[in-house]
């Protein structure tokens, strides 16, 4: 289980965890072994900080701030938000310190040094140069069996999730490629919204950067043709206001889509600690947010509002936690869900995506369990040397 703790909050949930689980059995050169994600992509021990950053935090544990940085403090601090949304920040805050007060009671989170996450930094680094090349838009593949295997496909090793289906195309290609027959109960949608830093990132790192959409561009997606009668839909967003509204006010009612639910994905380090303070002023929080809504106004399942999922973040951009184990519950038994604009593949799940292979790529895996024979494998061979023998 990658579930590490629930309670009325929320969950905390383990990434890498869960990844490990869905590779433990893998089927590879006709026999199985585990294979282990790198962990090193979630070495996630401190707060991320820029080198001024870091220079400044040591100014600030020697209470040696200079009379600019205090300046600039005060003038941040004066740009408080709205009253409804430090509200809110304050209920996050609080459901937060319940629940790591609980994990850390049962020993969930251990203490780390502070390395400004070097080793992560790099795996991040390595895993964008080592995929940048990877350009596998335009295909269409399935893994039909119950096993999780490696396949070879242009020259590369990829593993595939048992039962798992996969659409590398553009989104706006989704109603030629795609049956729109209302069959997926859950569908959740990680938009790769406008943002000024991924624009500067673009041109400075093409390798970390991803194409982005406009929000007049999402409406269009066909989400209401796709989705099950009584199902439920999730979108990743972050804490950006005009996003935020357009989800309400366009893109929701466009899909034929009632708003039923908020939850935060809260980012932590290893240690248990936010990655980044909870801020009073406009800025960054240290949690971006999971919007839910239903066909009906009035769906069979409640959802409850204001839910926490608690995770240590992969180091690189847009790998979010897995939502399997935790909206199971809301959902029916073995149901169809589909994931647009998926960084990775799930088993069991359709996804549709023109990344959707890099994280799929066997060098970012380790055999953790040397290959044992198939024992078919091994019966069939030894039957047919039985039979060379008789003959």
């Amino acid at each position: 289980m990658s579930l590490l703790h629930v309670s009325e909050e929320g969950w905390i949930v383990s990434h890498l965890q869960y990844l490990n689980e869905i590779y433990r059995k893998v089927r590879y050169e006709n026999g199985f072994c585990a294979l282990g994600f790198n962990k090193m992509i979630f070495e996630i021990n401190s707060q991320y900080l820029r080198q001024n950053q870091i220079a400044q935090a040591v100014q600030e544990s020697h209470e040696s701030t200079t009379a600019a940085y205090k300046k600039k403090r005060k003038r941040n601090c004066s740009q408080q938000l709205p009253q409804k949304d430090l509200a809110e920040v304050d209920r996050v805050k609080q459901a937060f310190c319940v629940m790591m007060t609980a994990a850390r009671g049962k020993g969930l989170f251990s203490q780390n040094n502070f390395d400004n996450n070097e080793v992560a930094r790099l795996a991040s680094m390595r895993f964008y140069q080592d995929t940048y090349s990877l350009k596998d838009e335009n295909l269409y593949g399935s893994n039909d069996t119950d096993d999780t295997i490696v396949y070879k496909a242009h020259d590369k090793k990829y593993v595939f999730p048992r039962k798992c289906t996969f659409y590398s195309y553009d989104v706006r290609d989704i109603e030629k490629k795609m049956e729109l027959d209302n069959q997926y109960d859950f569908i959740l949608l990680d938009p790769p919204w406008w943002n000024k830093s991924i624009r500067r990132k673009k041109m400075k790192y093409a390798e970390a950067s991803y194409k982005m959409m406009y929000n007049e561009e999402l409406v269009k997606i066909p989400i209401r043709k796709l989705l099950h009668s009584d199902g439920i839909v999730a979108v990743w967003c972050t804490n950006s206001s005009s996003h935020l509204n357009s989800i309400f006010n366009e893109i929701f009612p466009s899909w034929g889509i009632t708003y039923r639910a908020k939850w935060y994905w809260l980012k932590v380090t290893q240690a248990g600690d936010t990655i980044c303070n909870f801020n009073s002023a406009p800025g960054k929080q240290p949690y971006e947010l999971l919007i839910l809504g239903t066909a009906l106004e009035k769906g069979k399942v409640d959802i409850p509002d204001g839910r926490l999922m608690i995770s240590v973040p992969s180091a690189v951009h847009s790998h979010k936690p897995p939502l399997t184990e935790i909206i199971k519950e809301y959902l029916p038994n073995e149901p169809k869900c589909l994931e647009i604009f998926a960084r990775y593949l799930l088993p069991g799940w359709t996804s549709w995506g023109l990344e959707i292979l890099k994280f799929q790529h066997l060098s970012l895996y380790e055999i953790v369990d040397e290959c044992k024979k198939d024992e078919n494998d091994a019966d069939s061979t030894r039957s047919e040397n039985e039979n060379k023998e008789q003959s």
